[in-house]
């Protein structure tokens, strides 16, 4: 809850107004947002996010990962971040950093609602 929220129910609470507002307002901060998908599965270990299976309708897949590819960055950053970024929200951008064979290239894929993905 926001500072602005908290300002009003406390203002609404002497009023005898908060039992009234409090609901919504809860079920408002309560209620995450949906998931985002990237339809790749990886196993990490020491220091890399190996790339083990893609879904082919994925943004993964579309983005052009493939099977055996090396993750060994994540949003200009380390590994790290790498579960966070892809548990973001539908239409986060995602940046990773691929090696593949002797080539470092930059893969960015879009976060999607995992039933859009389907044909």
């Amino acid at each position: 809850m926001n500072g602005t929220r908290r300002a009003l129910l406390s203002a609404m609470g002497g009023a005898g107004l908060l039992l009234a507002a409090a609901p919504t307002l809860a079920a408002e901060d309560a209620a995450p947002g949906p998931k985002g998908w990237s339809g790749v599965d990886l196993q990490i270990a020491g220091g890399v996010a190996s790339i083990r299976e893609l879904d082919p309708f994925g943004p993964a897949a579309r983005a052009g990962l493939r099977p055996g590819d090396l993750v060994i960055g994540c949003n200009g950053g380390g590994l790290g971040q790498l579960p966070v970024a892809l548990g973001g929200p539908p239409g986060e951008q995602v940046e990773l950093a691929v090696l593949r064979g002797q080539s470092l290239r930059t893969v960015r894929l879009v976060l999607e609602v995992q039933e859009s993905a389907r044909p």
